[in-house]
């Protein structure tokens, strides 16, 4: 399944303003004291297999723990579900990275990453209610989180609602002056917005 085709109309931008989608913190590096559980360590193999592109062994490594009651592992969910994203299953991805906030709520500084990437398959789904629902959540958890709000302007970009848009890219831009991508994101929203005005 290839991406929706609205998708390559803003995929510049999304390559500009390097959307957050990459895997979470590992697990051997979130503590060294906890050992690490069986769920973990397969999460950081699939991790690696995940930035080598190989989606579909990440698939095959995790489903057959998925389901299992034992499974607490955070970072396992999210690596299945950045698998999943990748090999163009959304609603599996949705799934995956739900149990993964459901895992996370205990822990404020992988819930944000969860929630951005939750948000961006809504995105590609144009499920863009859930997608809002799930960056305002990142950025009130991580209010300097830049990735969930240049998501967050992305998504009202895509809805046509370009002083949200502005908005969000400001605060962006507030944080990271020299942010390049969100400058050239700004000036296309503001292109937009001059003609919606018209």
């Amino acid at each position: 399944m290839s991406f929706p085709s609205f998708f390559h109309s803003i995929l510049p931008f999304i390559l500009v303003l390097g959307i957050c989608l990459s895997p979470l913190e590992s697990a051997a590096q979130k503590s060294g004291k906890d050992e690490l559980s069986r769920f973990d360590r397969l999460a950081e193999e699939a991790t690696l297999l995940n930035k080598r592109g190989q989606y579909g062994q990440v698939a095959s490594l995790l489903e057959p723990y998925k389901r299992d009651k034992k499974n607490d592992s955070a970072l396992f969910f999210n690596e299945l579900g950045i698998a999943y994203r990748n090999l163009g299953k959304l609603p599996e991805a949705v799934q995956a990275y739900q149990e993964a906030e459901v895992r996370a709520r205990q822990n404020p500084d992988i819930l944000p990453p969860i929630l951005n990437n939750l948000g961006f398959v809504y995105y590609l789904r144009k499920e863009y209610s859930q997608a809002i629902a799930a960056y305002e959540k990142a950025v009130e958890l991580a209010p300097r989180f830049k990735e969930a709000h240049s998501n967050l302007a992305l998504v009202f970009y895509q809805m046509k609602k370009y002083e949200d848009a502005l908005q969000e890219i400001d605060y962006v831009l507030r944080l990271d002056p020299n942010h390049e991508a969100a400058k050239k994101f700004k000036e296309e929203i503001q292109r937009k917005l001059k003609a919606q005005k018209r």
